[in-house]
């Protein structure tokens, strides 16, 4: 369980959307004081129910949340938010750089997931797109769009992108979503793709 690790997501999220943690608080339900313990890692159990609706403020998938929480346990299912099965996409593992992976300041290094089509249409002309800002990130795309193979249904891919770790220790992320053909997001509501690594100057 890392609770620092979800209180430095919770940060770059509440960065990335603009939203103050007063705002956050009215929008979930959940009181300013336990946002604010969140955010100084100061809960050692807290409930699920209370990750979900943080998920759903912070405009990423539950999964993600217990995935970091649970110091990157693998929870490898298919993130259906709705009963379309037309194009759904299952997390499958990190190919390389794990969460909390480190790299040096500077460094520039090939984060590559696996994913496998597990809707019932094929993937053609997707992109995969970075979402975060820089100055929220901690980590420089070399290519903010990149193209995703043609993936037929029952099919793994891996997809891969090159980042350089900005000039800033500690944790960093870079967070990647599907946009199909028409350049419109897939799955809007999903937490999509992201690499999480500690930045470190030794």
């Amino acid at each position: 369980m890392s609770a620092l690790d979800v209180a430095e997501y919770l940060r770059l999220r509440l960065r990335a959307l603009r939203m103050t943690t007063t705002e956050a608080a009215k929008r979930s339900g959940i009181s300013r004081q336990t946002w604010h313990k969140l955010l100084r890692a100061d809960i050692g159990e807290a409930r699920l129910s209370t990750l979900v609706q943080v998920a759903d403020t912070l405009e990423t998938h539950p999964l993600s949340m217990l995935r970091i929480f649970f110091n990157g346990r693998e929870l490898s299912q298919a993130m259906r938010l709705h009963e379309d099965t037309r194009f759904v996409s299952s997390f499958v593992g990190d190919i390389t750089f794990p969460d909390n992976s480190k790299v040096m300041l500077g460094e520039t290094f090939e984060k590559i997931w696996e994913v496998e089509n597990v809707g019932t249409e094929a993937w053609e002309g997707w992109h995969l797109v970075c979402q975060y800002d820089l100055a929220s990130s901690g980590l420089q795309p070399v290519n903010d769009n990149i193209p995703i193979p043609s993936t037929q249904p029952g099919e793994r891919v891996r997809l891969s992108v090159t980042l350089r770790a900005l000039e800033k220790v500690g944790i960093a992320m870079s967070h990647w979503k599907y946009v199909n053909a028409d350049g419109e997001l897939v799955f809007p509501r999903q937490a999509g793709l992201y690499c999480m690594v500690n930045v470190t100057s030794s």
